[in-house]
């Protein structure tokens, strides 16, 4: 097994998540997903994997959704997706086709078009009315980076649209009963939807669905996987091989990604492993201007999805926690902040590490202190923000 850091992995490569995907499937016997955790993690591995292991008893559909920029592109992509079940009876017998026809539209790409644009909600009612009156077994969609879409609406098409996307995916679900949506995503959702609510929106569109995370690996699957890639790329081990292992997962704080990124460039340095090779390695990782592993996206993403006030909040917090080195409560992590700026109100602070929380920015510890949820991007916030 060769490491391939971003890349698109093999359902054998996906190490470690047999036990997590018979849980998604469990859930998904009775409920949809919201599939949650930080980027690089491994959701779309995941569901991918899911998917190519889908079986003959229920139908499963992934697309990523990312580029899409209104409801109309979004349907489109469905319909590309479900075409082989649709085909199955003839054109003037679909709901779709009737209301296109009826509307003015021959081809489905002609939904773009002024007149149905504003008819987005019945064509994919009708869409999925076809879909269930030909398929008799559970279909299931997944859809990669779904919050990144719907924050494309809300920026192209309008918050309104954005809203009523939300409800209607809702009321899709709950229409038809063999209907099962997966949501995933690097930006949370609930990011899109409290955006949301500052323009009035008070649905809470994925109340019927289970939130899960997909977590680091155990530490015994991080060490399985970092010792396949260093076997995979014939990388020369100068100390006990189990060791090795370890120290390329723990480094990597067990995250798949990262082991990959750390074992490919031990790889292109051509130099044996020990444990001090590792760290040093993680430290050129972390260190390179270049960022291969695009650790600054932990940075920019705060000033894109939060607020101006919130995310110069939610900087500091981050500088505080990386400076002091370890866990801290609420207390002392107020009273430092207050030293960064005189203005900050305690509720919105407090609100500000709620989303840190959601984002995976942050964790949240038994006895109530705060610190980073991964150490390697700890070490890269320390590194970065000195």
């Amino acid at each position: 097994m060769r490491a391939n850091p971003g890349g698109v992995l093999s359902p054998e490569e996906v190490i470690g998540r047999d036990k997590l995907i018979d849980q998604l499937w469990r859930v998904l016997e009775t409920q949809s997903i919201v599939l949650t955790s930080e980027r690089r993690v491994g959701k779309t591995s995941v569901i991918r994997k899911m998917v190519s292991a889908c079986g003959d008893d229920r139908v499963c559909f992934l697309r990523d959704v990312e580029g899409f920029r209104s409801p109309t592109e979004f349907i489109e992509g469905i319909y590309a997706d479900v075409e082989p079940i649709l085909s199955k009876k003839e054109r003037a017998r679909l709901a779709i086709w009737g209301l296109l026809g009826k509307l003015g539209g021959t081809e489905i790409g002609h939904v773009k078009l002024p007149e149905i644009k504003s008819h987005w909600k019945n064509l994919i009612e009708a869409l999925f009315q076809d879909i269930f009156a030909e398929e008799a077994r559970p279909v299931i969609f997944f859809w990669d980076e779904l919050p990144l879409f719907l924050y494309n609406v809300k920026e192209t098409a309008g918050e309104q649209d954005a809203m009523e996307l939300l409800d209607e995916l809702r009321t899709l679900r709950q229409k038809h009963t063999r209907l099962r949506m997966v949501f995933t995503g690097s930006v949370g959702i609930h990011q899109v939807i409290g955006s949301l609510r500052k323009h009035g929106y008070a649905n809470d569109p994925t109340n019927d669905m289970q939130t899960i995370e997909v977590p680091p690996l155990d530490p015994a699957d991080g060490s399985h996987l970092a010792g396949l890639l260093i076997a995979g790329e014939r990388i020369e081990v100068s100390c006990d091989p189990s060791l090795a292992n370890r120290a390329f997962s723990e480094s990597a704080g067990h995250i798949p990604y990262y082991i990959h990124c750390l074992i490919s460039r031990i790889a292109n340095n051509g130099v044996p492993v020990g444990s001090d090779e590792v760290k040093s390695c993680l430290q050129q990782l972390i260190a390179d201007p270049n960022d291969p592993a695009h650790f600054q996206y932990y940075q920019s993403r705060l000033t894109t999805y939060y607020g101006a006030i919130e995310a110069q909040l939610a900087l500091y917090a981050l500088d505080v926690l990386a400076s002091v080195g370890h866990p801290v409560h609420f207390a002392e992590l107020w009273n430092l902040v207050q030293h960064k700026t005189a203005d900050a109100k305690e509720e919105l602070f407090r609100q500000v590490l709620l989303v840190l929380l959601k984002d995976h920015y942050l964790f949240r510890n038994p006895d109530g202190t705060y610190c980073f949820r991964y150490s390697i991007v700890q070490a890269w916030w320390a590194y970065t923000r000195g």
